[in-house]
């Protein structure tokens, strides 16, 4: 039965590929932890479903996921259920606020699973499957840069890289760019920044991360924008709602729909597309920690 259903998704896939673009996958990353790397992830996801776009975003915190938490609403399944309890793929993608879908982190997961080549190869067909179904696939992702997540982040094509003005947070923020760089020549990163007292101190601190990468690692990055240190988002988070739903007057919901724009109005040439087959190998090193 399941190598029957694995096959039947292979070739959905390779039907779908000739008619339907895969969707756009875009990775949230900061050096550090504790810069609201998950808050932007996820308003920015709902703004773009606010625009009519289909958005799955998968909390790849794994293990300290946080998603589900922030939209005030515990995930009746997360992807650890996946592997131990055998729940269907298409139950674990839960609803999130305007449309919005997604897998959260779960707990637990890291050494607790066993599982065959038929398993593995079902979820990847899965993933890969469901690229044709979304426009976008936006990736929460744990804080710092293992091994692992530098094979993995090599085949998104876009990496948001959250800043705050915290030198720690700077200094972390070009190491992690550093890495990529050296493992991926062709990364395609943006510079956003998070808690910041306003326009003129994002411009600074943005620009000097950015001068640097380009200095030392020969590498342009995209300045797209910022996030202010904003009583509303607190609350959101304290609220567990979303802030961009909490008060989209506010000046951090209209940060993030200038943030938003970038990606709505990018268009994607062919040979920007990374091949999905690598993208997949390599959330699968990411997944199973081989």
């Amino acid at each position: 039965m399941m190598n029957d259903q694995a096959r039947n998704l292979r070739a959905r896939v390779r039907g779908e590929r000739f008619n339907r673009k895969a969707a756009q996958t875009i990775a949230v990353i900061s050096g550090k932890g504790g810069v609201g790397k998950s808050n932007i992830a996820l308003n920015l996801s709902i703004m773009l479903s606010q625009h009519r776009k289909k958005v799955l975003l998968f909390d790849l915190d794994i293990g300290m996921g946080n998603i589900d938490i922030l939209v005030g609403n515990q995930a009746r399944y997360t992807i650890a259920d996946y592997f131990l309890n055998d729940i269907p793929f298409e139950q674990i993608i839960q609803n999130g606020p305007e449309g919005l879908k997604y897998i959260a982190g779960g707990s637990g997961l890291e050494g607790a699973i066993s599982f065959d080549n038929d398993r593995v190869n079902q979820l990847l067909d899965h993933i890969h499957t469901f690229f044709y179904d979304y426009d976008y696939f936006i990736f929460d992702m744990g804080a710092g840069i293992s091994e692992d997540l530098v094979l993995f982040l090599s085949s998104v094509q876009d990496i948001i890289v959250v800043v705050t003005p915290e030198p720690t947070s700077i200094m972390d923020a070009y190491s992690a760019m550093k890495i990529l760089t050296i493992n991926d020549a062709h990364a395609n990163f943006h510079l956003l920044g998070n808690r910041m007292k306003n326009e003129k101190e994002s411009n600074a601190v943005l620009m000097r991360l950015q001068k640097a990468v380009y200095q030392f690692l020969q590498k342009d990055s995209n300045l797209i924008g910022f996030l202010p240190e904003d009583s509303i988002i607190s609350t959101a988070v304290k609220r567990q709602i979303p802030f961009v739903l909490l008060n989209p007057k506010s000046y951090a919901a209209k940060q993030i729909n200038i943030i938003t724009q970038v990606f709505l109005s990018t268009n994607l040439n062919e040979s920007k597309i990374k091949n999905n087959t690598s993208f997949i190998e390599k959330l699968k090193i990411v997944l199973f920690r081989k």
